[in-house]
Formats: structure tokens, C-alpha cells, sequence
């Protein structure tokens, strides 16, 4: 064990190593051709001293990354392909060192040294290439320079929902947008593969990742809602995140057991995952929102009052990394009151986005909702709140998400923030809202999304006024 752990240790310098002949043997290349030329041909003796330096490089660069391919996280075809690769630029650059420099008691064809340079090029190119395949997964070269629309992530539109495979159709869709990057077929980061039912239930090098009805216990879950500035957070900050209700989803499924052969149908289905599995039926794409984070820069918040929120079980995190704006989620306790959102009162310079779910708050937290300057994303759904305490919400000039699910909002409390600027999203599935109130609220919030649980309502014809000519 100990062994194993003084050649992982030195296998991961690899990354460090491998730089060194790359640039060191192209330089040597260099520097022999333009050698040729009479006015170069004092750089001759470099010639033969970098080229050495770049063979050696080239061993040690092959020593420690073999040593680092026993840690068995990537896709063994191209690995072996990337590792004879690279033992062949070491055989190459110590035969094109030894000819160049004399170092046999016989002599070669002139032409022999300038052939082992071109073929020295080439497989430094290629190995390269498959050392960033390795590193980066397949076509990671052309990635940012394919046209914009082919490198959206597509959604996957399920027309009925409830008739569709669980995992197939709604689980693995979001593991191949989200972790085969690093959990898939050509890479395999602690030794987990995503990518199939085998390889999900084998677990990685720290164990299972999957426990069949229990998210709490699994690491699938657990690593993709830490927070994002956590070491262990999955994905990796730069890469693709999975959305709230990609998350929410992966909850339910896990907790429901985690079944790779069970359509929707037959599993439990509460009253918070309903509405997102009704959004996988619609192709509908929300229109671009404004920047979700104020572009003016801000002051850190009280870490006082941070601490505080804390201390009672409250989630406080920066919404990106390096911001001081923040994100506060309550956790959906029952425990959470009026007089707990008042400790929020500290933080209104700061505070972006504010998640109140299924809470014990009513009308008189809007009070000190309503004093919060540049809130951008407000949940309230299953709350006590009722149209009175919206109307206290008039002053978020800045609000753009509005989540009333599960509450008793009519279209009339709805009425009251119809000057809202930047209002782009309300939730309004489960609420008191009429069918007959829709082309009134369409009239309302001409720029919003209007989401009755999880579909956008398109106005029909039913909705307008008919007018005919007389006879």
C-alpha cells in the first residue's frame, strides 16, 4: 500500500514533466534546421545539448506517467495508445541525439538526422493530442470554435411524461450532460464511471455513490449540493452545473430506489416533483434573464449576521465565486418563522437570492422581504403568504423569479406587482388562480414566463374575443 502510494505520488508530477520535452525537443528541432544556414551555424553546439536535455525529459516524462496510469481513471484504449506514444518520442529523441551528435563510431546518411526530426514532430502531435483527449475527453480541441448553437445542451422533450423510463429518460440524460466529462467512457476520475447501470453500482475508488432510497447517503447527491466553492463539489466549478430541478429530480429518483427499469408511472410522485416532471413534456425555452448578479460591486456582509443565519441551520453562500452577493436557503423548515426572516435585515445589501420553501412564514415576513434592494430570485412556494403580504413586495425593482406554488395567490395579489421591471418568471402551479384569469395576467406580465406547473400556457383562441361581420 505504501509502495502504491510513493508511485501515485510520483506519477502525479506527470502534468508537470510532460511540458518539458514537448517544448524542449520542438526547440531542439528548431534550432537543428535553421542550423543549415550559414549565418546559424554558431547555434550548432546548442543543438546537441538540447536535444539531450530533451531526451532525458522524455524518459522521465515516460516514468512518471506510467506511474500515474496505475491510478486506472481514464479509458484504457486511448491510455495505451497515449503511452507507447510517448515511450516512441523517447526512443526517437535518444537515437536523434546520438546520430546528431556523432555518437556512434560509424556515420549515417546526412538526410537520417532531419527524418527522425520530422518524425520526432509528428509524434510529439500526436501524443499531445491524445494526452488532451486523456485529460479534457473527446474533442476537446474543436469544442470552442463549432457554431454556438451546436453546443447547447439539448433538452430532451418527453412527450408523456408519466409513461417514460425514469432513469433512461430523465436520470441519464442529465449524467451525460453533467458528468461524463470526467465519470464516462474515456475518463474516469476515481475510478467512477456514470455511465451505466454496472458501472454506477460498482461505486469508485471511495466506495458506492449510489444507496437505493436514501439521497442523504449518497454521494451522487450529496456531492452535487455542496457548495459550489467546496473541494469535493461535483461537477468541478468551470464545468456545466445541474439546475435546481435537475437536482430535484435526482433526489426523487434516488429516494424512490433508485430504479433503472421502472417507468414514472409507478413511482411516488409528491406534490414538489409533479410540476418538474411536467417540464420535461414542453419544449419550452424561458427567455434569456438579466444577469442574475448585480454588476455592481458590494460590500461583504456582516459576518455577524452570516454566523447567526448559520448557526440555525441556514444555507449562506456566495452565489459565484469571488462575489459577496448572496444566496440564502432556508432548507424548508417548519421551524422557520416570521421572526427568523427578520435576521435577514443585515444582509439587504447583499442578498440575491432567497429560498423560503415550505417555511412557517406568512404576510408579516414580507414586511422585511419587501426592504430587500436587490433580490433577483424569490421562493415562497407552500408558505402562509396570501395576496396581502405581496403586496408589500412592490418595492424588489430588481425581481425577476416569483415562486407562489402551493399558496393561496390569486390573480388579484398577482395584479399588484404588475410594475415589477425585470419580473421574467412566476410560479404558479397550485395556487388560487382561476383559468379565466389568464389572458388577464398574460396582459399583466407581457414579458414573463407564466408556469402553472411546469408548461407555459399559450393563448388560445378560446381566449380572445371572436368578431364577426353582420349580415
Amino acid at each position: 500500500m505504501i509502495l502504491l502510494s510513493i508511485s501515485g505520488f510520483f506519477g502525479r508530477f506527470h502534468p508537470l514533466l510532460v511540458h518539458l520535452p514537448i517544448g524542449i525537443l520542438l526547440l531542439g528541432v528548431i534550432l537543428h534546421w535553421l542550423s543549415r544556414k550559414p549565418q546559424f551555424s554558431a547555434i550548432r553546439p546548442a543543438v546537441s545539448v538540447t536535444l539531450l536535455l530533451g531526451a532525458v525529459s522524455a524518459v522521465l516524462s515516460c516514468i512518471s506517467g506510467w506511474l500515474l496510469a496505475a491510478g486506472g481513471e481514464y479509458d484504457a484504449t486511448i491510455l495505451d495508445r497515449h503511452r507507447w506514444m510517448g515511450i516512441g518520442v523517447a526512443v526517437i529523441a535518444i537515437l536523434y541525439y546520438i546520430i546528431y551528435a556523432e555518437k556512434f563510431s560509424f556515420r549515417f546518411h546526412p538526410a537520417l538526422p532531419y527524418i527522425l526530426s520530422v518524425a520526432l514532430f509528428i509524434l510529439i502531435t500526436f501524443t499531445g493530442h491524445l494526452g488532451g483527449t486523456l485529460t479534457h475527453g473527446e474533442g476537446y480541441l474543436t469544442q470552442d470554435i463549432v457554431e454556438p448553437d451546436d453546443t447547447k445542451e439539448v433538452k430532451k422533450i418527453i412527450p408523456n411524461v408519466q409513461e417514460a423510463m425514469a432513469y433512461n429518460d430523465i436520470i441519464q440524460p442529465v449524467l451525460q450532460n453533467k458528468c461524463y466529462s470526467c465519470h464516462g467512457p474515456s475518463k474516469q476520475k476515481g475510478k467512477l464511471r456514470l455511465d451505466s447501470k454496472e458501472t454506477i453500482a460498482k461505486g469508485g475508488e471511495d466506495g458506492k455513490v449510489l444507496m437505493a432510497g436514501k439521497s442523504a447517503e449518497s454521494e451522487l447527491y450529496k456531492r452535487i449540493t455542496l457548495d459550489l466553492l467546496e473541494k469535493k463539489h461535483m461537477p468541478p466549478k468551470g464545468k456545466p452545473q445541474p439546475s435546481e430541478a435537475e437536482i430535484a429530480l435526482i433526489h426523487w429518483w434516488i429516494s424512490t430506489g433508485a430504479s433503472f427499469d421502472k417507468p414514472v408511472k409507478t413511482l411516488p410522485q409528491d406534490e414538489k416533483i409533479k410540476p418538474l416532471l411536467i417540464a420535461l413534456q414542453s419544449d419550452h425555452q424561458q427567455a434569456p434573464a438579466k444577469p442574475e448578479i448585480p454588476e455592481t460591486p458590494v460590500a461583504k456582509a456582516p459576518e455577524q449576521a452570516v454566523n447567526k443565519l448559520k448557526e440555525m441551520g441556514v444555507t449562506v453562500v456566495p452565489v459565484s465565486t469571488g462575489s459577496n452577493y448572496l444566496s440564502v436557503n432556508f432548507l424548508d423548515s417548519k421551524k422557520i418563522g416570521d421572526d427568523e426572516v427578520k435576521l435577514l435585515e443585515p444582509l439587504a445589501p447583499q442578498l440575491v437570492w432567497l429560498k423560503l420553501g415550505s417555511t412557517a412564514v406568512s404576510d408579516s415576513a414580507m414586511t422585511t422581504i419587501g426592504k430587500l434592494p436587490v433580490l433577483i430570485k424569490l421562493s415562497l412556494d407552500n408558505t402562509k403568504i396570501s395576496d396581502t403580504g405581496l403586496a408589500m413586495l412592490q418595492s424588489l425593482s430588481k425581481l425577476q423569479y416569483l415562486n407562489v406554488v402551493g399558496t393561496k395567490i390569486t390573480a388579484g395579489g398577482l395584479q399588484s406587482l404588475k410594475n415589477l421591471p425585470e419580473l421574467r418568471a412566476l410560479y404558479l402551479y397550485k395556487t388560487a388562480v382561476a383559468g379565466a384569469d389568464w389572458t388577464s395576467l398574460k396582459q399583466a406580465f407581457p414579458k414573463a414566463v407564466l408556469d402553472t406547473g411546469g408548461y407555459t400556457l399559450p393563448l388560445l383562441e378560446g381566449d380572445t374575443t371572436l368578431v364577426t361581420q353582420k349580415k
